[in-house]
């Protein structure tokens, strides 16, 4: 099978492809990955061959972002996705896009859910396509009704007929969300295919991270993403995390993002290490609870793993996931960004075992999700309808 992956540059909309892509690979398919020329070290590294479409470009997209500073977070949201993901971002990759399909003839196309220029090209070429859902069902819900619009747009220039949306809740989705934090998903949507997320072991050969030697504390990872600290307006709240942490009987390591100056930080504790990335193999087997921004795949891995959590929603679809989380009794939310709240936070998720229940609860839910290997069957008959 030959197999089309779409994807938007940045890293949390890649990674949800990735395992899809990898299996493929092992299978022995044909497997192309197409994405903006910014995802080449992303997608290098994960040994996916990488097909390069269009990108609007930082200077007219940083303009877009500037303005939507001062925006409620409702109002950016709609921003983004009606004006930069299903408009300019799906104007700049359909050129390459159409190429691609007509020279390689992929049988499937599997695109991340927010990138929407392979919708259209898939829908020229008749090809069928597949959703992997990059967020929770009711923010899912929420970017197809924003995109519907601006999409139409582009199917009339395209001589398609205009559907609202229908084509995209159509699609076969796949996620890796387990139904107890999922959310409600669009009127008339295809119910989601859930895989379940891999869940790390101790891996004895490895040679152990010094921040991972047991002295008997417990270990807190944190972490808010690879996009928040290149935000000067986050950066009190990477210091505030630093406070909370070094007055308490713990171990913490914080995972900081490559193109960050760790020096904006100022003194670090001594129980805490800062790391610009942190191998998920290594921390996540070891930590007794973690403090994130709500990120769909951080926050997955840490349930998947158990984890009870802080989380501190910063945009788009955290506070929704945050929410969810919250409601089924595996996190606290932190909306304050000072010291004393994330420390109040902290010492919640390390002492409250209804947390550590609910999450191991959460835990053995994603466990008994489908296979790769599963998805990959259902990955096989979408392409053959």
């Amino acid at each position: 099978m030959r197999v089309l992956f779409s994807s938007m540059r940045m890293t949390g909309h890649i990674r949800p492809l990735l395992p899809y892509a990898h299996a493929l690979l092992e299978r022995g398919d044909a497997v192309t990955f197409a994405a903006p020329e910014g995802a080449a070290s992303a997608l290098h590294d994960a040994g996916v061959p990488h097909a390069v479409f269009g990108h609007p470009g930082d200077a007219q997209l940083g303009a877009i972002w500037a303005a939507a500073a001062s925006m409620s977070d409702e109002d950016r949201i709609a921003l983004f996705v009606g004006r930069i993901f299903a408009d300019l971002n799906a104007r700049a990759a359909l050129p390459a896009l159409r190429e691609l399909i007509q020279a390689w003839k992929p049988d499937l196309i599997v695109r991340e859910s927010a990138e929407f220029g392979s919708v259209i090209a898939a829908v020229e070429a008749a090809v069928p396509f597949a959703t992997v859902a990059t967020t929770n069902a009711h923010s899912e819900a929420g970017v197809i009704a924003l995109a519907a619009a601006p999409l139409d747009a582009i199917r009339a220039e395209a001589g398609l007929a205009m559907d609202a949306g229908a084509m995209l809740r159509a699609a076969p989705v796949f996620t890796a969300f387990p139904a107890s934090i999922d959310g409600a998903p669009a009127a008339g949507a295809s119910a989601p295919f859930r895989v379940r997320t891999a869940r790390e072991s101790i891996d004895p050969g490895r040679r152990v991270p010094a921040w991972a030697q047991d002295d008997g504390r417990p270990l807190v990872f944190i972490t808010f993403g690879t996009l928040a600290a290149s935000s000067a307006k986050n950066h009190a709240l990477y210091r505030a995390a630093l406070d909370a942490v070094g007055a308490l009987p713990v171990r913490a390591v914080m995972s900081m993002g490559s193109a960050v100056d760790q020096g904006m930080l100022g003194a670090i504790p001594g129980n805490v290490t800062v790391e610009s990335w942190i191998d998920q193999r290594d921390v996540f087997p070891r930590a007794a609870a973690l403090v994130c921004h709500g990120g769909s795949g951080t926050m997955l891995a840490g349930l998947a793993h158990g984890l009870p959590m802080a989380i501190v929603p910063l945009t788009a679809d955290q506070p929704d996931n945050a929410r969810f989380v919250a409601a089924a009794g595996a996190s606290v939310t932190v909306h304050d960004h000072d010291a004393a709240s994330l420390r109040s936070a902290i010492e919640r998720t390390i002492g409250d075992a209804r947390l550590r229940t609910v999450s191991g609860r959460i835990a053995d839910e994603m466990a008994a999700m489908a296979t790769m290997g599963e998805a990959i069957e259902r990955l096989d008959r979408i392409a053959a309808r």
